[in-house]
């Protein structure tokens, strides 16, 4: 599965920043045909546009907002639209919690072999020295130690190697994104906060794979994923312009592009990895949190759209949407 996932860190909204990295826009860019693709791909998609909604059923209403998990200073006014809904709520619902990342970092502390080689081969030996001589490159740029970034686990090494180097600064700083600026105003307030994700469990989908498949991931993306800050640049761009759908399609394009065989079949696993399936395991929790309740629901933007999406989820539930 992470060979799929690996792909996805390089291009996906929660790993990257756009402010900070310029204001390339690959999806300008297109050319007629691959406009035409993309126009397609999205189009089947229910509610493919729109970062904020309102589900209302009864007495119950559902303040829903697609996120970024890192801070760009563009978040200021969304969360300044959104804090009034969350001081007033009886429950903020998010992907995971402060609470939950802490104790993914306490858990590279407790069990460093998920995270690191401990033992045998580092990188320099398992890539090779042509693949190596680009990883160490890439990881310079984002200021860290060759030495160290030679004992990542792959699956952790592509995770680095999605952050854009501009994007370090702001991450170095302690800025936070959309969903932990919701949180902070939450605690203050006094409104309880629960999570949707179970960390560790989420976890697992990037570092259960034997090391053969995420070194396969790992070449990938480090021969595909050349221009980290101007795929950053595009898809936050699409966050921002509220073409939500049209940002996670634009996967397909680039896989298209770079002619890697089986493109369809990956991006399809990756679509049920981490959205259709996570989606699904949500649809159940949302419902019932939210039964009879005045709710904030915060999770990343590409969860919205499609027929999984939380929307569509909400909608099966009785509840009436409209964008705000």
């Amino acid at each position: 599965m992470i060979r799929v996932i690996a792909f996805l860190f390089a291009i996906m909204p929660g790993f990257a920043l756009a402010q900070a990295c310029g204001t390339t826009d690959l999806i300008r860019a297109l050319s007629t045909e691959e406009r035409a693709q993309l126009d397609a791909l999205g189009a089947p998609h229910a509610h493919p546009n729109g970062n904020t909604w309102r589900a209302t059923k009864g007495e119950s209403q559902v303040i829903v907002v697609g996120t970024l998990h890192i801070p760009d200073p563009r978040l200021a006014p969304i969360a300044e639209k959104i804090t009034p809904f969350v001081r007033d709520a009886d429950l903020l619902i998010l992907e995971a919690t402060a609470e939950d990342q802490a104790g993914l970092a306490n858990l590279a502390s407790e069990r460093p072999d998920l995270f690191f080689l401990t033992e045998g081969p580092t990188l320099i030996d398992l890539l090779g020295e042509d693949d190596w001589s680009l990883a160490s490159e890439r990881v310079a740029e984002l200021g860290l130690p060759s030495f160290m970034a030679a004992k990542f686990q792959p699956w952790y090494m592509n995770l680095t190697l999605a952050t854009p180097p501009c994007a370090m600064a702001l991450l170095a700083s302690g800025e936070v994104g959309l969903d932990r600026r919701l949180e902070m105003v939450a605690e203050a307030e006094g409104v309880p906060v629960t999570a949707l994700d179970d960390a560790e469990a989420l976890l697992s989908l990037f570092a259960s794979d034997p090391i053969e498949i995420q070194l396969e991931a790992l070449r990938l993306t480090l021969t595909t994923q050349a221009d980290t800050e101007a795929n950053a640049s595009t898809l936050i761009q699409a966050y921002f312009d509220e073409r939500v759908r049209e940002g996670w399609e634009f996967a397909r394009i680039l896989l298209n592009r770079a002619g890697i065989e089986g493109g369809a079949a990956m991006f399809e696993d990756m679509n049920s990895a981490l959205l259709d399936g996570r989606n699904l395991d949500w649809e159940p929790q949302i419902v019932a949190q939210a039964e009879d309740k005045n709710v904030v629901l915060a999770v990343g933007a590409a969860h919205l759209s499609g027929e999984t999406g939380v929307l569509r989820a909400l909608e099966r539930a009785g509840y009436v949407l409209e964008p705000f």
